[in-house]
């Protein structure tokens, strides 16, 4: 379903640009003092069918992508938030960064800014280690 929907939205902005691409192109033709009223009818007629049918299809398409996007934040943000739960359940609510990190396969800033986050949701406390590290204690 992700495919048929990321090669719809490509296809949806791939003509909405070309609508507007060749709209764009013939507004050129509207200021020349030497066509005919016909031929400055047919250029606003192209302009106006380019701008119809290219804004909706672009429009479209970028919301199809949108959606795509917030769809896999959130499967990212649930699949982190069952690794983090695990953990502090295993833990007795004690979790590192290096340990949410490592189970979770994120950068070591991406997981220091989640629990950063984390521990000011759930009113985590701070312990520091000898080693300097730093371990939340998220109350269960």
């Amino acid at each position: 379903m992700k495919i048929i929907k990321k090669v719809c939205g490509g296809l949806m902005l791939s003509l909405g640009f070309l609508f507007l691409i060749a709209s764009f192109g013939t507004l050129s033709e509207l200021n020349v003092e030497n066509n005919s009223p016909e031929q400055k009818e047919e250029a606003e007629n192209t302009v106006f069918t380019g701008i119809v049918l290219g804004v909706p299809f672009t429009a479209g398409g970028g919301y199809i992508f949108w959606g795509l996007r917030r769809r896999h934040q959130k499967e990212l943000s649930d699949r982190l938030d069952g690794i983090f739960y695990q953990i502090i359940q295993a833990n007795h609510g004690k979790i590192t960064v290096l340990q949410l990190a490592m189970a979770a396969k994120l950068p070591g800033k991406e997981a220091k800014k989640y629990l950063n986050e984390k521990s000011q949701e759930f009113n985590a406390s701070f312990e520091p280690s000898e080693q300097g590290d730093i371990s939340y204690l998220f109350h269960i």
